[in-house]
């Protein structure tokens, strides 16, 4: 089955699509099994007032197999059920041509509460429509999403259907199947006069038939047809089109010919190659011009002897050295002498410049380290202490926003098992429905209703556990298939999560139980910020009093080095202005080794 999706701005109205599947000329027989024109234009009316860009979905699906009116509606429905559109609002439309038919389905975009959801619905349809055909028994089509979808379905627990589904998929992804054109193509063919899928079995036939793209030119050319490069030459280059000889677009060359583009580029590199072998020499094109000239030309203008040619010998330029100042030479002169000159006077004691051996360098740098590791373990916080604030109204209104969809399901199934039950409670009190037995198979409705109720609000539940964070997993699928066995578990999960129950079955309940787990959020975040705190408390005490210790012996420590006395370069160097020596001044016994 081939699903094909389409989207009706809101400014083109509803006029054009109403005519194709309303009142469609070339088909045989046209029955509108649901909708109405006027409906149509009304959701045209409802998309404009709500100020949205599309008004329509249209999803046009045309089975291989014959399909009766009620399995056509049956399949628009599931279309309904993927895209969680409102069935009682959809047009659907059964189209009957060449023997063949073929179904419509419109659906409004405003979907009273919501915009019709949009995302990845290609392949949605598709996975749909693999499981109608799986349903019905029919031949598998190969889609370009199959991959995907077998994905989907394993995901969902329907792990038979994934595996007809894996073997569809190509081993190469270049052998996905690809759309020779799209349905607007076809229409505006349609509109002036050609049958474009005739035409697209034309240019297959005639690429078949020829053993290259001069061939294939020439046959095109028989049949008003023309091969060219596209207009758009910026974004697709090298792409070719094929167009009538009015200038009507056909298509492009590798979408009806089943060619690839890389294949494509080599045709067209051995057709220019051809064409250049085959052109033939033009003798006219090789010859000189030649000017005329007067009698007199060349002694006007002579030509220049040899001699005359030959260049000039330069001499080589003479690099001359710049002039130095006598000052500055001077002064150059007196500083080389002054750094061969030895140090005599020293530095007065007031210098604070003391230098200290490599030994008490390295001992100083290592107490340096070892109190920034101790500093850096005071720094530690615990993870969630630096953690932005929570946000309660935000993340309350995300929570009620993602449970919005879970409460409709809910509601619904209720609804049904409700309505299920009056029907069967009405017919318990009528004798003459109880001897036909309906009241009977309405009660076994019923009971079957409940138990999808249950299972309904088993993945209810577990959705909700899941989004506020108190259940790591999704929700497991709904089964479809229950049974009574089913019953006891299911009625066991309901009386043990009848709170969360409560607050997915009433809105007014729902506000108190979040704030009520965002609370428990905020104290569990506070309680896991103390234990840490508490943990790590004796590992900084102990670091405190490290780095006190490691500070005072920095500060302390009693150094042995004497300091280097350094010597003022702008101080006289003269041995006579050394100065007397002090009396007072004890001098080291003989045979001491300098500190120098």
């Amino acid at each position: 089955m081939i699903v094909k999706e389409s989207r009706i701005t809101t400014k083109s109205g509803a006029g054009a699509i109403a005519r194709h599947v309303l009142h469609g000329a070339k088909n045989e027989a046209i029955r509108v099994l649901a909708g109405s024109e006027w409906l149509l234009h009304d959701h045209m009316r409802e998309a404009h007032r709500e100020g949205l860009k599309y008004g329509l979905r249209h999803i046009a699906f045309n089975p291989d197999d014959a399909m009766t009116d009620e399995q056509l509606s049956a399949f628009a429905r599931r279309l309904c059920d993927e895209l969680h559109a409102d069935p009682e609002h959809l047009t659907l439309v059964v189209h009957q041509k060449d023997g063949s038919t073929h179904g419509h389905l419109i659906l409004p975009e405003w979907q009273q509460n919501h915009v019709l959801e949009s995302r990845f619905t290609w392949m949605r349809m598709e996975k749909v429509a693999r499981l109608e055909e799986i349903r019905l028994g029919h031949k598998l089509v190969v889609g370009r999403h199959d991959k995907a979808i077998a994905k989907a379905l394993r995901k969902e627990g329907r792990h038979n259907a994934a595996e007809q589904v894996d073997a569809l998929i190509p081993v190469a992804d270049d052998a996905k199947p690809r759309a020779a054109y799209t349905s607007e193509a076809r229409r505006i063919t349609e509109r002036q006069g050609f049958d474009l899928p005739a035409l697209k079995k034309l240019v297959t036939s005639l690429w078949s038939q020829s053993d290259g793209l001069k061939a294939f030119r020439a046959a095109l050319k028989d049949h008003s047809l023309t091969l060219r490069e596209g207009d758009r030459k910026e974004t697709r280059p090298g792409a070719h089109i094929i167009e009538t000889s009015d200038g009507l677009l056909v298509g492009s060359f590798t979408r009806l010919a089943k060619v690839k583009a890389a294949d494509f580029r080599n045709l067209l590199s051995e057709e220019r190659s051809q064409t250049e072998d085959e052109r033939e020499l033009n003798i006219q094109s090789t010859r000189l011009s030649i000017r005329r000239t007067t009698v007199d030309f060349y002694n006007k203008y002579p030509i220049p002897k040899p001699s005359d040619t030959q260049p000039v010998p330069r001499k080589a330029p003479v690099l001359k050295r710049p002039k130095i100042p006598a000052c500055r030479k001077e002064l150059w002169l007196k500083r080389i002498a002054d750094v061969d000159t030895l140090t005599t006077e020293p530095l007065r004691s007031t210098s604070s410049v003391h230098i200290i051996s490599a030994k008490e360098a390295r001992f100083r740098k290592e107490i340096r380290q070892a109190i920034a590791q101790q500093r850096a373990i005071l720094a530690q916080q615990a993870p969630e202490a630096t953690w932005k604030p929570l946000d309660r109204d935000k993340m309350i209104a995300t929570w009620r926003k993602q449970l919005t969809p879970y409460q409709k399901q809910l509601r619904k199934s209720f609804d049904h098992y409700s309505v299920a039950k009056r029907d069967w409670q009405d017919a318990e009190k009528s004798r003459w429905q109880r001897l036909t037995v309906k009241a009977t198979r309405l009660e076994r409705r019923a009971d079957q209703l409940f138990f999808e109720f249950l299972e309904v609000l088993r993945f209810v539940v577990q959705a909700l556990l899941h989004i506020v964070g108190l259940r790591a997993e999704p929700p497991n699928p709904i089964r479809s298939i229950l049974s009574e066995k089913n019953k006891p578990a299911l009625e066991h999960f309901r009386k043990t999560y009848d709170t969360e129950f409560s607050a997915m079955a009433d809105i007014k309940e729902l506000d108190p139980w979040l704030n009520q787990r965002f609370d428990r959020i905020v104290q569990a975040r506070q309680k896991r910020i103390m234990d840490w705190n508490r943990a790590h408390r004796d590992k900084k005490d102990a670091a405190q009093r490290e780095i006190k210790r490691l500070s005072d012996l920095l500060t302390t420590k009693n150094h042995k080095v004497k300091h280097q006395v350094l010597i003022s370069p702008y101080r006289s160097r003269s041995p006579t202005l050394f100065p007397a020596p002090n009396p007072h001044t004890r001098h080291p016994p003989p045979g001491t080794p300098s500190p120098f």
